[in-house]
């Protein structure tokens, strides 16, 4: 590959200058030589810091030269999008589909499509999508996981707000209404020429509002299970499993072995159902280990489908390959990989890795590493991880199984109270006067700030969970840490939810400050984030109700309060006024 500055690139570069072949340079660092191959050739993202020093040690690196590889590591390939929403990085081993990115190509070069890629779990929509969206010409590509087979899916109105967001990063307070909030998307994305990937998709309605009022430069890829039959005037793709000859170059670039036998692949890819994500998962095992020949991995795939049968997750061919890798991995990451169906969100930390197994983050960075080299795991482009939805099902099945009850509850406890813990820690940072705790993982406010942002999918769900336990002065707690650094993230979506949790928690005390200090900050809500007029004034009012009732001491309380309905009274005078010009004209 191009000496870019890439990770990949520097290193094969110092490997060559040394003249370390890839099996000797796996002698001398310990890490595969399959996985030092796929790092060079960019199919990897960046390795995880133990990694990178261990083969700088390999290298015999020192100096200049090692702090260039270090660095190297968390080198980004490009710079994201305004605002964030990249895409995710595809995979260089990509194969096959030929005549379906034609086809979209031809659609792109002749109008600006909403294009539909359906297929079954594990086909490789998401990579497709990538693969299309990478290969537009287009100043500008968006990234929307809507996480349509979750249990609580992306709304449409937060899918609108994160692509406001991106493209337009000082937009003000967005509209609460969807209708209003699909205009206001057409608006900024203007004649802008841009691509958004809408991934994992539930039903139409989840996406219509992105996909009208666009414009025709906006082309918008939308994958899903489904085809989403009900939108109109889209073109549609559906995604089949690969033909065989594909199937088997996808392993033969996977497996990189010049003397696997060519039936051996096919065998072997008839057992994977020519499904991409089985091969992908089915070829790294032979690649990591060695020993194996084709024959090897063929009985063990077959054996495996027998064992499988009584699972749900997903298709038999696909929940062979995933439990042939699961059963090779070492104990320590096989526990990790039942855990990480913990995580509330769609993507984790390494910290947050580390807590659900009850171990260091250094150590849990070898068990994710193995879980990536055997694509078990995928990584972010900020270095996060997340898993395909079908391996989380997997685990999940897995963890239910293998786990007993208490170890279950046990790590969820610990989820709970690491999340929560940290939340406030890092929320307290912004706190005037506060300031940072005496123990604190954070160095600086911005530390606190990316985490809380890089978390937030997290906590957020944990918060809710404490709420409805009945944890409510911890759920005061984590609101009350919040409130100065919402100033600075004012529109995420989410503050409505904390400080409703939070004004709830507070009634149940029968707290009168308590309940004017929380029901203020959710008419700071409705008034600065959800531009919600009525409503803002309604919880105003009740907070300064509140507020009244406190007496002498607590003027300060009062007059917050009083600056709320203030604040919220003049919102909605400026609102009526506008919806009687309207009506007026």
């Amino acid at each position: 590959m191009a000496d870019d500055g890439s990770f990949g690139a520097v290193l094969r570069r110092l490997r060559v200058a040394a003249d370390l072949t890839l099996e000797r340079l796996a002698e001398l660092s310990g890490v595969t030589s399959r996985a030092i191959s796929d790092m060079e050739r960019g199919v990897s993202l960046r390795p995880q810091a133990r990694t990178a020093a261990a083969l700088a040690d390999g290298l015999g690196l020192s100096g200049a030269d090692r702090a260039l590889l270090l660095a190297a590591r968390t080198r980004r390939d490009a710079p994201a999008p305004v605002g964030g929403l990249p895409l995710p990085r595809w995979m260089a081993d990509f194969t096959g589909r030929g005549v379906e990115l034609a086809q979209v190509a031809d659609w792109s070069a002749r109008e600006s499509p909403v294009v539909v890629i359906s297929g079954v779990p594990g086909v490789g929509k998401t990579s497709f999508a990538v693969k299309a969206a990478q290969a537009w010409d287009a100043a500008d590509r968006f990234f929307v996981d809507m996480r349509g087979l979750d249990a609580v899916p992306v709304t449409a109105e937060a899918a609108l707000g994160r692509l406001i967001r991106a493209v337009a990063p000082g937009e003000g307070a967005l509209p609460a209404e969807l209708e209003e909030l699909s205009a206001r998307w057409a608006d900024v994305a203007g004649d802008r020429r841009m691509v958004v990937v809408l991934d994992n998709a539930a039903d139409e309605a989840q996406v219509r509002p992105v996909l009208l009022r666009t414009g025709n430069r906006v082309t918008v890829l939308v994958t899903s299970r489904s085809v989403l039959g009900g939108l109109e005037g889209v073109r549609w793709v559906s995604l089949d499993r690969l033909p065989a000859t594909e199937a088997v170059a996808l392993l033969a670039s996977i497996v990189d072995d010049q003397a696997a036998p060519e039936d051996g692949l096919r065998r072997i890819a008839e057992l994977c159902a020519h499904t991409p994500l089985a091969l992908r998962i089915a070829g790294n095992r032979l690649a990591n280990r060695p020993g194996w020949t084709t024959g090897d991995l063929i009985a063990r795939l077959s054996a495996q489908e027998r064992r499988l049968d009584a699972l749900t997750a997903g298709d038999l061919q696909v929940r062979a390959a995933i439990g042939l890798s699961y059963q090779q991995l070492s104990g320590a990451t096989r526990r990790l990989f039942r855990r990480l169906a913990l995580v509330p969100g769609a993507s984790t930390g390494v910290e947050l890795a580390a807590v659900l197994v009850g171990e260091t983050p250094v150590v849990t960075e070898d068990a994710l590493d193995e879980l990536i080299e055997l694509s078990l795991l995928q990584q972010t482009p900020d270095g996060r991880f997340q898993m395909h939805d079908l391996l989380r099902l997997y685990a999940t099945a897995v963890l239910e199984r293998e786990d007993d009850a208490g170890d279950r509850v046990g790590a969820v406890q610990r989820r709970d109270a690491w999340l929560l813990d940290t939340t406030i820690v890092a929320g307290r940072f912004f706190e005037p006067g506060y300031g940072p705790a005496a123990s604190t993982p954070f160095d600086s406010q911005a530390a606190a700030d990316e985490w809380l942002r890089a978390e937030a999918d997290n906590w957020l769900p944990v918060l809710a969970g404490a709420a409805a336990d009945g944890e409510d002065q911890r759920v005061v707690d984590v609101a009350e840490s919040l409130h100065w650094f919402s100033d600075g993230w004012a529109y995420w979506p989410g503050w409505e939810d904390v400080f409703t949790l939070s004004s709830q928690a507070a009634q149940r005390f029968g707290d009168d400050k308590l309940q004017s200090t929380h029901l203020g900050y959710l008419a700071w809500v409705y008034t600065i984030c959800r531009n919600i007029p009525d409503r803002a004034a309604a919880v105003a009012r009740e907070a300064l109700e509140h507020a009244e009732q406190l007496g002498g001491p607590a003027f300060k309380a009062s007059s917050v309060a009083m600056d709320r309905v203030a604040q919220a009274e003049k919102l909605l005078a400026g609102a009526d006024e506008g919806a009687g010009i309207e009506e007026r004209s």
